[in-house]
């Protein structure tokens, strides 16, 4: 390779790499906390949101959001999808899970066991794409209008998953 095909190749390396640094600081850490169930660390939750944004009415912004949990313990698929599941259910009446139920059934068929070290990122896009990612590799997307919501609002959303953990990732 000639040098200056070898200094072309390195300028397009270092804007595509620019472009996903502006698109990824778009999104700031905002709030982190480490959720425990009966005196275990369980994951610690970091929520990224642009700058700017309100957090306490981030969930019915429609602005991009990242919610990612960091595992401290080995977790089977099943107790996750149960808990998810569970708290969907207390948050939302039942035509709506209705709606949105097949959509969450494929979800779930994309999670796997985690161990200590392992992550899940659940991704809100500006256009109302849900995004999983587990180890920073995305593993499902969906464009179903309000699932993002409803999903991200397990952690998020009223009557969630843990009233402390809301209260600290939205403060």
């Amino acid at each position: 390779m000639s040098l200056p095909s070898i200094f072309l190749s390195a300028l397009l390396l270092l804007a595509s790499t620019s472009a996903a640094a502006t698109t990824e600081t778009t999104l700031t850490t905002r709030n982190q906390h480490l959720f425990r169930y009966l005196f275990v660390d369980v994951y610690t939750a970091t929520l990224y949101a642009p700058s700017n944004s309100n957090l306490t009415g981030i969930l019915d912004s429609g602005q991009p959001v990242r919610l990612t949990l960091q595992y401290h313990r080995s977790i089977d698929r099943d107790d996750m999808i149960k808990a998810a599941q569970v708290t969907l259910e207390r948050q939302h009446p039942a035509s709506r899970l209705a709606q949105l139920q097949a959509d969450i059934d494929q979800l779930h068929t994309h999670f796997v066991d985690v161990s200590e070290g392992d992550t899940y990122s659940l991704a809100r896009t500006a256009d109302g794409e849900l995004q999983l990612y587990h180890n920073n590799q995305l593993s499902f997307s969906s464009k179903t209008p309000g699932l993002a919501d409803a999903y991200l609002g397990i952690w998020l959303g009223q009557n969630g998953l843990s009233d402390d953990l809301r209260s600290a990732l939205l403060r």
